[in-house]
C-alpha cells in the first residue's frame, strides 16, 4: 500500500515539476501543471484510490504492477519525445501516455476487482 501511494506521489511531482519548469506554452504555468496532471497523472491517482478501496493483497499487487508499468512507460516516452532533435510535431508521441494509460488501469482495476482472495 504504501509503495502505491509513494509511487502515485513520486509521479504527480515530476508531472508538475515537466509541466510548470520544461513545457511551456502562452498559457499559464498552473494551466501547463493543471493540465499535465490531468491527462498524465489521472491513471496513477485512479490506481492509487483503488488501491485504497479493494483490501485484497493480490489486488494491490496487480495495481503496483501496472502503476511500475506505466511510470516506466511515462518515463521513456517522455526521454524518446525530449532528447535529440525533434520536430514539433513529434512531441504528439506524448499522447500515447493518456489513450495507453485509461484503458491499462481500467484493465488492471477489473483485475484487481476480481482477482480471488488467499485462503487464509
Amino acid at each position: 500500500m504504501k509503495a502505491i501511494v509513494g509511487l502515485t506521489l513520486v509521479y504527480v511531482i515530476v508531472i508538475a515539476i515537466a509541466f510548470s519548469a520544461f513545457i511551456t506554452s502562452r498559457g499559464s504555468t498552473v494551466d501547463n501543471v493543471l493540465f499535465g496532471e490531468a491527462v498524465f497523472a489521472l491513471p496513477m491517482v485512479i490506481s492509487s484510490v483503488l488501491a485504497v478501496a479493494i483490501q485484497r493483497a493480490t489486488a494491490r499487487r496487480i495495481l503496483l504492477i501496472f502503476e511500475i508499468a506505466f511510470s516506466i512507460f511515462s518515463l521513456a516516452v517522455f526521454v524518446s519525445t525530449f532528447t535529440g532533435e525533434h520536430d514539433a510535431q513529434y512531441q504528439l508521441v506524448l499522447l500515447a501516455i493518456p489513450l495507453v494509460g485509461f484503458p491499462a488501469i481500467a484493465i488492471a482495476g477489473a483485475l484487481a476487482a476480481v482477482s480471488p482472495r488467499r485462503a487464509k
